[in-house]
């Protein structure tokens, strides 16, 4: 577990530097990407826990509709939150979600919260993690 917590905050700290880069490239460094980084850590596993305890005990018949179903939403939410914390820092003010960038960013998000998966116990053992990921 402690590899799997290890990992999302590294691939979100790194995701986050993205962001910066491209929203804020002169305020953008490693620094600020892992504070960026933590954020969307710690709202990961907020959102886990809250997707954790609704859904309890999952079958396995439909582990996988569950998994996509469920964290995809979830993560354009997570990730969302992130462009316009990341947004507002780039501009000093209010946040637009309208660019393609910004949705691209959002996107690639999305890949690296499932890829950063794999390394849960259950992704490890070739299953997906469903009511038990940091998402």
């Amino acid at each position: 577990m402690l590899l799997y917590a290890v990992t999302k905050f590294i691939a979100y700290g790194a995701w986050c530097l993205v962001g910066l880069r491209l929203f804020a490239p002169a305020r953008a460094s490693v620094v600020s990407s892992l504070k960026y980084g933590s954020l969307r850590w710690l709202l990961g596993l907020f959102f886990g826990l809250v997707v954790g305890v609704a859904l309890g005990s999952v079958s396995k018949e439909s582990v996988t509709t569950l998994y996509f179903g469920v964290y995809i939403p979830l993560r354009i939410v997570e990730w969302g939150i992130m462009a316009i914390v990341i947004r507002r820092f780039a501009t000093s003010g209010t946040a637009s979600l309208g660019g393609a960038r910004i949705w691209l960013w959002i996107i690639g998000g999305i890949v690296v919260s499932f890829l950063s998966d794999i390394a849960s116990p259950e992704g490890m053992a070739g299953r997906f993690c469903v009511g038990r990921c940091l998402c």
